[in-house]
C-alpha cells in the first residue's frame, strides 16, 4: 500500500487540522476513518507514515478546507531495501559476512557432489587435475608424518594441514612450497573466522588424483584416531624414511618443553622432548624409530618421551626441525642456561657449552 511521507510536524499539524475541522474527538475519528484508534495515535504523533488511502479520505471528509502540507508518495514496498539492508548488517555482525571460508567450502562440496550425481549437466567440469606422482623419497615421507600429525582426508577430492597461524608461521610456508614441488599443485591457506578457530590456517590441496595418491601409498580417508591410522610399510621398512616421518610428526604433534624436577635432592631446570597422540600405531611407530636410531624413549598412555637434555641436542643435530618455533624454544632454553647454540640451514643444531 502506497504511504504519504511528511515532514514529521506537517503530519501532527495536518491531521490536527482534520480532527479540528470535523469537530470530533480522535476515537470517533478512528470509526470515521474506519481504522483502529491506536493505528490513528500513532499517525497523529507521527510514529509511522500515513497510508495514501486515509490521507485522501481526510481530504474528501473536510472538502478541501484542511491545508495540505508538501508530501511525498512512497511505492509500495518502499521499506523493503531499507530493511533488508538492516537486516543483512546486523546478520553480517552476528554471524560474519558472506564468502567466509566455511561457507566457500560447503557451496564447493554441494558442487562437486552434483557434478558426481550429474555429470551429463557438467561436461567440461570433470577432468582431474594432473599431478606430479613423486617416488618414495624423503620429502614425500615427511609429508606423510606432517598428514598423520595435523593433517586429514575427509572427502574424495580435498586434504588439509590445520597449523597455527602464530606459532607455526614460518612452518606454514614450508608446508605450502613442499606439497607444491613434490605435485605440481598450488595449496590454498584458508583463515578461519569463527571464535573457536581464529589462531588456526588450513593449508588445503584439491585434487581427487591427489588423493587417490595418498590413499594408494597407505594413508586413509576419516578419522585417524577412530581408524588407529598408522605409517605405511613403506616408511617403516626404511630408516632414513622413517627419520624423515618422524620430523613431520614431531613438527607437528609434538615438540620441546621444559621442566622443573628434582635429582638428588637439587631442584633442576631441564629440557624435554614430547610426542602425543591417541592413535596406538603412531606412537608406537614413534617409540620403535627412536629406539633404532639410539635414543631412549619412554612411553606414557598417549605419548612418548625424551628427558635426557643430551638425547634433545642430538635429536635437533640428527633429525632436525623444520617447525622453527620448536627450534626457538630449543635455543632459548640453551641461552637461558648459559650454552651458546649454532644451527644450520638444514634446521639442525649444534649446542656446545660457552
Amino acid at each position: 500500500m502506497p504511504r504519504i511521507k511528511f515532514k514529521k510536524h506537517f503530519q501532527i499539524k495536518f491531521l490536527n487540522d482534520v480532527q479540528k475541522e470535523l469537530t470530533t474527538d480522535w476515537p470517533k475519528l478512528a470509526k470515521i476513518l474506519r481504522v483502529h484508534p491506536r493505528c490513528l495515535s500513532d499517525w497523529k504523533r507521527a510514529e509511522f507514515t500515513l497510508p495514501e488511502e486515509v490521507f485522501r479520505q481526510c481530504i474528501r471528509l473536510t472538502r478541501g478546507k484542511v491545508e495540505v502540507p508538501p508530501n511525498e508518495v512512497l511505492p509500495d514496498f518502499w521499506s523493503v531495501e531499507k530493511a533488508a539492508k538492516k537486516g543483512g548488517l546486523v546478520t553480517a555482525q552476528k554471524y560474519g559476512g558472506p564468502g567466509t571460508p566455511e561457507g566457500r567450502k560447503k557451496g564447493g562440496l554441494i558442487s562437486q557432489q552434483r557434478r558426481k550425481l550429474y555429470p551429463e549437466l557438467f561436461p567440461h567440469c570433470n577432468f582431474k587435475k594432473d599431478i606430479l606422482k613423486p617416488l618414495n623419497t624423503p620429502e614425500l615421507a615427511e609429508l606423510f608424518g606432517i598428514i598423520l600429525g595435523d593433517g586429514g582426508i575427509n572427502n574424495d577430492y580435498q586434504v588439509v594441514i590445520t597449523l597455527n597461524k602464530e606459532n607455526d608461521r614460518g612452518y606454514i610456508d614450508f608446508v605450502y612450497n613442499l606439497i607444491k614441488s613434490l605435485f605440481g599443485l598450488t595449496p590454498a591457506v584458508y583463515k578461519y573466522r569463527s571464535p573457536q578457530c581464529k589462531k588456526i590456517v588450513g593449508v588445503t590441496a584439491n585434487s581427487s588424483a591427489l588423493i587417490e595418491f595418498l590413499l594408494s601409498k597407505g594413508l586413509k580417508k576419516g578419522g585417524k584416531v577412530r581408524q588407529q591410522v598408522g605409517v605405511p610399510d613403506w616408511i617403516k621398512n626404511k630408516i632414513e624414511l622413517s627419520k624423515s616421518c618422524l620430523r613431520g610428526l614431531i613438527d607437528t604433534d609434538g615438540g620441546v618443553y621444559y621442566h622443573n624436577h628434582k635429582t638428588h635432592g637439587c631442584l633442576c631446570y631441564n629440557i624435554g622432548f614430547a610426542f602425543t597422540n591417541k592413535s596406538i600405531p603412531l606412537l608406537d611407530f614413534v617409540e620403535r624409530t627412536l629406539k633404532q636410531l639410539n635414543f631412549s624413549p619412554k612411553r606414557a598412555k598417549n605419548g612418548i618421551y625424551l628427558y635426557s637434555q643430551t638425547e634433545v641436542v642430538r635429536f635437533a643435530k640428527e633429525i632436525g626441525f623444520h617447525n622453527s618455533h620448536h627450534l626457538k624454544r630449543t635455543i632459548l632454553f640453551f641461552k637461558e642456561k648459559g650454552i651458546s647454540w649454532r644451527s644450520a640451514p638444514n634446521g639442525k643444531a649444534h649446542a656446545w657449552r660457552a
